[in-house]
C-alpha cells in the first residue's frame, strides 16, 4: 500500500503540530537526498511523493524518536 507524503504530513499537522513535519523531515534529510529529494519538496509536496517502505520506515522511526507516537499506515490513507 503506497502512502502519499502529504497524508504523513497532515497526519502529523493535525495529531502533533504544524512544525512537526519539518522536524521529521529534518530528522531524516539524508534518507530524503538519498531518494532523490530535497527538504523544500517534502514541505512543499508539489509534486506529492510516494513514499517507499524505506522511507516511510525512517519517518516513522523519527515520529517515535521526536514525540514517542506512532501511526499505524492505515490511518495514512484517510489524510
Amino acid at each position: 500500500m503506497k502512502v502519499k507524503a502529504s497524508n504523513f504530513k497532515n497526519w502529523c499537522t493535525e495529531n502533533i503540530s504544524p512544525q512537526s513535519w519539518t522536524r521529521i523531515c529534518l530528522k531524516c534529510v539524508d534518507e530524503i537526498r538519498a531518494k532523490g529529494y530535497n527538504l523544500k519538496q517534502m514541505e512543499d509536496l508539489d509534486p506529492d511523493v510516494d513514499l517507499d517502505a524505506e522511507l516511510l520506515t525512517s519517518l516513522s522511526t523519527a515520529l517515535e524518536t521526536l514525540y514517542e507516537m506512532s501511526v499505524d499506515e492505515s490511518l495514512l490513507i484517510r489524510y
